[in-house]
């Protein structure tokens, strides 16, 4: 025989129970705790002003429910400020204090708000001027209050924005009159995946300048036959974009320049690890890189031939020569419009000379230019690609 709704069940019975049932004792059960709560409120705040020191031998009322109810110190400090914001205390020194929010006080009493609902009524009331005559802070308590019979902390707080922009819209002071000067700031961190990390702090118009360069760059490749649809994800699209971005401004002529050469990177790789692409090379200052990486670099780069002796010191050192000269790149760019992998898409301006050996899709017919014809290709399709 089932139960009637509303009186105690054990578990096995609720099960005889029909929806409406269970719904109905779930919100009188509610109720009744939030009631239990604003009962137990009000004997903490009788402790606060009887001393709580004095009456129980605790330094305080948060000090207190962690002793007797075993509650974390973070929730047992915001019991006990709920409490007395709720019904008043006696200070020493001032006398009787009256509770903060009155009329909240006595919708917990009644069971139609709980915890929730009242902190963010007495946070809103927290942020309310101090100069705000006492009738309007009165009247804003009751407003919320009421509107917490009815909605949830969610209500509150934008009826709180609404209610604060218009008894105090110039807003609080500032803590800090006189604020530091900005600062850029600008760090490189090196991860154990051979990554790096990059943090910067900068103002708001370097920002806007970085973010106009990089979303040209960020957006995705168009879908081809070959290759699919473009599935990186935003992030990982504007780390491309930022690295495709420092590779074109590491190729501008106005640079600066350091210790009188124009700005440059230092790999040292062995000649049979240059050949092979197989092995470790050094970047300076990084640490090491594959011998593929090191590869991809000297496509797009000058090359100083240095003899080494058996303890890393230099015996000759050549000059620097470019592969592929400017005027060879312009005849590329002049031939390929662009990167030659196949269903690519990247402008010139992307791409780097490769002297291609073999292509994984052969879905494009390369010019003639004997076994390993110079074309170009982004960083993308280099990948790809196993460049000499």
């Amino acid at each position: 025989m089932a139960v009637q709704c509303g009186t105690s069940a054990s578990r096995t019975e609720w099960w005889r129970e029909d929806a409406d049932c269970l719904l109905s004792e779930l919100v009188r059960t509610e109720r009744q705790q939030r009631r239990l709560a604003a009962r137990q409120g009000e004997i903490l705040a009788e402790l606060e002003r009887r001393g709580v020191r004095e009456v129980t031998g605790y330094g305080s009322l948060a000090r207190l429910l962690c002793e007797t109810l075993h509650l974390p110190f973070s929730e047992a400090k915001t019991r006990a400020a709920r409490a007395v914001a709720l019904n008043g205390t006696r200070d020493l020194t001032t006398g009787e204090q009256p509770p903060i929010a009155p009329a909240t006080a006595l919708a917990a009493v009644e069971g139609a708000v709980g915890a929730a609902q009242i902190d963010k009524i007495l946070s809103v009331l927290g942020k309310l001027p101090t100069t705000l005559p006492a009738g309007e802070r009165e009247q804003a308590e009751k407003i919320l209050a009421e509107l917490a019979r009815a909605a949830g902390p969610r209500e509150i707080d934008k009826a709180g924005a609404r209610l604060l922009a218009q008894l105090d819209p110039d807003g609080p002071e500032p803590k800090n009159p006189d604020p530091k000067p900005f600062r850029p700031e600008f760090s490189i961190t090196p991860h154990r995946d051979g990554g790096h990390q990059i943090k910067a702090h900068v103002d708001d118009e370097t920002s806007a300048r970085l973010q106009a360069m990089l979303n040209p760059l960020a957006k995705p490749r168009p879908a081809t036959e070959t290759e699919g649809r473009d599935t990186r994800s935003p992030w990982e699209r504007r780390g491309h974009a930022f690295s495709e971005l420092v590779r074109m401004w590491a190729e501008h002529p106005d640079l600066p320049t350091q210790a009188g050469e124009s700005t440059h990177i230092v790999v040292t790789v062995g000649l049979e690890e240059l050949r092979t692409g197989i092995g470790q090379a050094t970047l300076a200052p990084s640490g090491e890189i594959t011998a593929a990486q090191a590869r991809r670099l000297a496509c797009d780069a000058k090359i100083i031939p240095m003899v080494l002796g058996t303890h890393s010191e230099p015996l000759d050192v050549g000059r620097a020569q470019r592969l592929a000269t400017p005027a060879i790149r312009r005849a590329l760019i002049h031939r390929d419009r662009g990167c030659a992998f196949p269903g690519c898409e990247a402008p010139a301006s992307q791409c780097t000379a490769h002297h291609i050996v073999y292509v994984r899709h052969e879905a494009r017919e390369y010019p003639s230019g004997g076994e390993r014809p110079l074309t170009l290709n982004c960083h993308s399709s280099s990948v790809k690609l196993r460049a000499a």
